[in-house]
């Protein structure tokens, strides 16, 4: 059984991007170190594919909707940072 909510790594990234998961440090206190780099992994891929797509200029509801999944993914990896580099 997999650890990651939704069943896999990327499927948890794009949750969290579009906000259905919120994630804590206890999110991660079962994950072990392989499967924290994985998640890891498919956050930082995921950030640069939102970056990689521009919102059409003028359009100012999709720019904060792209904004809030980058801030979001970025958090994401923030936290699960501080949680390896305390084990």
């Amino acid at each position: 059984m997999s650890v990651f909510q939704g069943g896999s790594a990327y499927n948890m990234c794009q949750s969290v991007a579009d906000g259905y998961i919120i994630l804590t440090e206890r999110t991660f206190k079962s994950y072990r170190p392989a499967e924290l780099t994985e998640f890891m992994f498919e956050a930082d891929k995921l950030l640069r594919e939102i970056r990689g797509a521009q919102a059409p200029p003028g359009d100012q509801d999709a720019a904060q909707k792209r904004q809030r999944k980058m801030q979001r993914l970025q958090q994401a990896l923030t936290i699960a940072n501080a949680v390896r580099s305390r084990r």
